[in-house]
Formats: structure tokens, C-alpha cells, sequence
């Protein structure tokens, strides 16, 4: 399809920058009088064609929002943007997961929203994430959230984001269509004001690298991965503010990012650790799936953990194993999360009077299982 074509397919996208320069209006960034930015200005900022920004200027002229001229930008006419309300006889709740129902959190969370009084006739639409790559699955996020902003019964979905800039369009024809929107564990873009509940990553984050430094550890590396999403960036950030809080000059090169196959990841990432002349001593890991990588290869090289090199991670993936597992960590509380986030769209889709969006954040207390101690007394030989 040409840039310049709109098929039927393209109609929750138009609703949704539709929605966004009608935001725009009803916030009077845009007032009566003012004229809109270029269609080039409004397609870079939406990160959408210049087609669809015409389309939705077409809609908005036909309801009396803007008025159009020919050789002028559309100018705001002063005209009521109405406030998308929520779908109160509908009940369908759409619920996107990541990656899959299969996994440790996301079926914690799935029973967290089970868990919540959302009434016996709500029906739960669940989906995940599916393809074997990142553009397949911010894909199949896009559909999904389109297929409910169309959907006549659905009032209200509870997201696991993905997408970024890149699915804004379909964050907004699911507002443009009346459909209340909660996020869980990453926080929305700045462009989509909405509801969250997730955990309170920078603070946990420092928690952690302070129950190390507490141990005695100065040298402490810091494992991330690839995700540009605020967990990420905010247990990062809680790695950083507790070293300055410590006074422990910051070392970039103790930080490793990208780690895109976790075990080819985590090897190549100890290897540049170890060569360093003042070797790390203790590790934190932006989640437990890198921790428990970092302690196999650790083993295999065999390097003893705690004894030689300390290692903590993040959510506590293990404790539903025998005896809770090994590894130290703090518990992220999935099944709250998705009881909050629950509770929060059935009040948004029940009407009423709205009060301002808010961000509830949940501690994730610490699990010691050993992992940590103190620091060798002397510098170690790892062979």
C-alpha cells in the first residue's frame, strides 16, 4: 500500500492520532485559533505516515474540530472535542502478557486479576506476545490492541507494553474508542497518560547493591539486557544513585548491557569482567534470569559463589521451586500487581466521575539465599 492510501484496516490507527491531536485540543496546547503543526511535523511526532495524520485531520474537520482550508493549515475552531468515556455495558476486559501465560510472572499476574472482585459476568480476553523476533512481536502487540479498541463489548485492557513510540497509534484508538487502558510493570509512554501499578524498581534496585555494599563490596558489576523499557532504565538507575549515596566511584565498565542471547550474553560479559584489573567482586543482575546464568557459568569456570563472587538478582523466579531455590533476590509481587491493575480498570470502566490517573508502586522485599557474602580477603586467581 502507497503512503498516500488508507485501507479499512487503517481505521483504529486514524481514531487513535485522531484521539492524540484531539488531546492536544481539549489540553489547549492547541486553542481555538490556532493552527495545527505541518502533516510532516504531526507524522514524525506520532511516528505514523503522513496519510493517516491526513486522514485523521479529515475526521476531525468533519466533526467541526478544525476547519480546513485549501492552501492553509487546519486551524482549531474552537469546536467541543468530546472526552472519550468509558464503554460502562461492556464486559470484556482484554489482557496482554508478556512473553507468555506460561511464564512464572505472567501466570502470577493472570491470577492476581483472577483474584479481584470483576464480577462473574466479565469475560477476560487473554493474549501474548508471538513471532520470532522484535518487530513480529511488537506487531502482534499492535493487532491485539487494535482487535480491541474494535471490539463492541470491550471496556477496558491491562497491558504488559512492549512497543514503545512505535504502537502509540494503537494505544489511542483504544482511548479514542472509550476503552479504559492500565498498565503493569512498565510504565506508559510519556505521550499516554494512564493508570500503572508496577514495582518500585530504582528503590528495590538500590536496596540490592546496598545489601552488597553492606557485606563490604566496593567492586560490583551491574548485568542489563537489551530492553528499552523503564524496569530496565530504573534498576539501572538504582544501581548508580547507591554507589554515589556509598561514595563508590561509579565504573562504566562494570556495567554491561545488550545482553541479547542471555548465556553467550552473560559469558562474554563475565569474561570482560574478570580480565579487568580490579575484578568485580559481586554482581547485580537486572533480573533473575541473567543471575542464574551468571551462577552457571560462574560454576563452570569454577569460580564459588559466594565465596569468591557474590551474585543477587531480581523478581525471584525460584520460589515456587522446592525450598524456595538458591539465589538471593528480591520478590517482585506479580499476583498484586495484576489484582491492582484489575481493580483499577473495573473503576474506570463502571464510569462515573474520573479522577486523575495514578501510579500505585509495590516493594519487592528481599530473599536471602545465599548468594552474597563478603567480599575474598584477598585478591582471587580465576583460572
Amino acid at each position: 500500500m502507497r503512503d498516500n492510501e488508507i485501507s479499512k484496516s487503517d481505521t483504529p490507527m486514524i481514531a487513535g492520532v485522531s484521539g492524540r491531536i484531539g488531546e492536544l485540543i481539549r489540553s489547549q496546547v492547541l486553542p481555538p485559533g490556532h493552527a495545527l503543526p505541518t502533516e510532516r511535523e504531526l507524522s514524525t511526532e506520532f511516528g505514523v505516515s503522513r496519510a493517516l495524520v491526513r486522514a485523521a485531520i479529515k475526521d476531525l474537520a468533519a466533526k467541526g474540530i478544525i476547519e480546513v482550508k485549501p492552501r492553509c493549515r487546519p486551524v482549531v475552531t474552537g469546536g467541543s472535542v468530546p472526552k472519550p468515556q468509558a464503554k460502562t455495558g461492556k464486559r470484556h476486559i482484554g489482557i496482554w502478557l508478556w512473553p507468555n501465560t506460561g511464564d512464572y510472572a505472567a501466570a502470577s499476574m493472570l491470577k492476581g486479576i483472577q483474584r479481584a472482585d470483576i464480577g462473574s459476568d466479565v469475560r477476560l480476553v487473554v493474549a501474548n506476545a508471538v513471532g520470532g523476533d522484535w518487530e513480529s512481536i511488537f506487531d502482534s502487540e499492535a493487532n491485539f490492541l487494535k482487535s480491541m479498541a474494535e471490539d463492541p463489548e470491550d471496556a477496558g485492557v491491562i497491558i504488559w507494553y512492549l512497543g514503545g513510540q512505535r504502537n502509540l497509534p494503537a494505544l489511542w484508538a483504544l482511548r479514542d474508542a472509550g476503552v479504559a487502558t492500565v498498565f503493569v510493570d512498565r510504565l506508559p509512554p510519556e505521550e499516554f497518560p494512564t493508570d500503572f501499578v508496577g514495582t518500585d524498581n530504582e528503590l528495590v534496585a538500590r536496596h540490592a547493591v546496598q545489601f552488597l555494599i553492606e557485606h563490604g563490596h566496593r567492586n560490583i558489576a551491574f548485568l542489563s539486557n537489551i530492553e528499552p523499557v523503564s524496569s530496565v532504565e530504573e534498576r539501572e538507575d538504582g544501581y548508580r544513585r547507591a554507589l554515589k549515596e556509598a561514595g563508590i566511584p561509579l565504573r562504566e565498565d562494570y556495567i554491561m548491557h545488550d545482553l541479547v542471547d542471555v548465556r553467550e550474553g552473560v559469558e562474554s560479559a563475565l569474561e570482560a569482567c574478570l580480565e579487568l584489573e580490579d575484578r568485580p567482586t559481586a554482581i547485580f543482575a537486572v533480573n533473575d534470569h541473567i543471575a542464574l546464568q551468571v551462577c552457571e557459568v560462574l560454576h563452570d569456570r569454577k569460580i564459588k559463589v559466594p565465596q569468591q563472587m557474590s551474585v543477587i538478582g531480581f523478581d525471584g523466579i525460584l520460589r515456587w521451586v522446592p525450598g524456595g531455590g538458591y539465589l538471593t533476590t528480591h520478590l517482585q509481587d506479580f499476583e498484586r500487581i495484576g489484582q491492582l491493575a484489575a481493580e483499577m480498570v473495573i473503576k474506570r470502566m463502571t464510569g462515573g466521575p474520573q479522577k486523575a490517573y495514578r501510579h500505585v508502586l509495590l516493594d519487592a522485599p528481599l530473599l536471602d539465599r545465599g548468594t552474597v557474602a563478603s567480599p575474598p580477603a584477598r585478591s582471587v586467581s580465576y583460572v
